[in-house]
């Protein structure tokens, strides 16, 4: 029942629509990453620039996740030749120093009195989910889909906090991301969609949801290496990043859209 469960505009959910049904195809081959958005190649040693713009032409949307810094300008302009939109995004990414930065987070910032949390799992309603997304949705950032989100379909956590009358103030989550069997990353977790609602920031509310959430995915699944992509010069991001140990590492993130099928060519934050 959940593998319908999708979130944003018509053009956001018919794209994870189809990136959900191309996982199903794709799934098992250790090439390719998923998370709950869509199908993508984990790096250009798994596939090439024709590959990736197929996909992204089937689903609207697709990426190479680790794409080294000397190779982005190449990747990004071979893109545009075939009629997509790329977006770069700096890999933020940090190992055990990740564990240690979190608990440290922990130690420094309480969740509020009048705040308190709740993960996402099977019996968590679509109404919560719904309040869940508007929230996330309002801050730019697309929540990959409900299944995943729940942790149903792949290793995640997904962490909510809310305020006294039950109003959804604030969400962190993480999941697997590429294929179990990839021979250079499938050790390492995909960390975001942190976002807060306007009237609670300043409250510390993304790095203590994002702490939690990086101690479960570790505590649960083992999980101790972690990265998220940051479009460069988004100073807030980039602060709680290194506030969570992580950094800019050798490589980027090259997502790519089709206009078409996905208009502004922008998939999410």
């Amino acid at each position: 029942m959940f593998k319908d469960e999708f979130f944003g505009n018509a053009d956001q959910r018919a794209v994870l629509k189809r990136g959900r049904a191309m996982a199903e195809l794709l799934g098992n081959d250790p090439r390719y990453s998923y998370y709950g958005r869509t199908v993508g190649l984990v790096t250009p040693d798994d596939g090439d620039i024709d590959q990736l713009a197929a996909l992204a032409k089937v689903q609207g949307n697709s990426n190479f996740a680790a794409v080294p810094l000397s190779e982005t300008d190449t990747v990004e302009n071979a893109l545009k030749s075939r009629g997509l939109v790329p977006m770069h995004y700096a890999k933020w990414e940090g190992a055990s120093p990740v564990l240690s930065a979190a608990r440290a987070v922990l130690d420094a910032f309480s969740l509020p009195d009048d705040l308190h949390i709740a993960k996402i799992d099977a019996s968590t309603s679509g109404l919560l989910m719904a309040s869940m997304a508007e929230l996330a949705l309002s801050c730019g950032v697309l929540p990959p889909s409900g299944e995943v989100l729940r942790g149903l379909l792949r290793p995640a956590v997904c962490l909510l906090a809310f305020d006294s009358d039950e109003n959804v103030v604030s969400c962190a989550a993480s999941c697997a991301f590429a294929h179990e069997n990839h021979p250079t990353l499938a050790h390492q977790a995909w960390w975001g969609m942190l976002a807060t609602a306007p009237a609670q920031r300043g409250r510390h509310l993304s790095l203590i949801l994002g702490a939690h959430v990086v101690l479960e995915m570790h505590g649960t699944f083992g999980f101790s290496n972690f990265m998220t992509g940051v479009e460069p010069g988004n100073a807030p991001s980039e602060a709680v990043c290194a506030r969570m140990a992580l950094a800019p590492g050798p490589h980027a993130i090259i997502g790519c859209a089709d206009p078409v099928a996905l208009s502004g060519g922008r998939m999410t934050k």
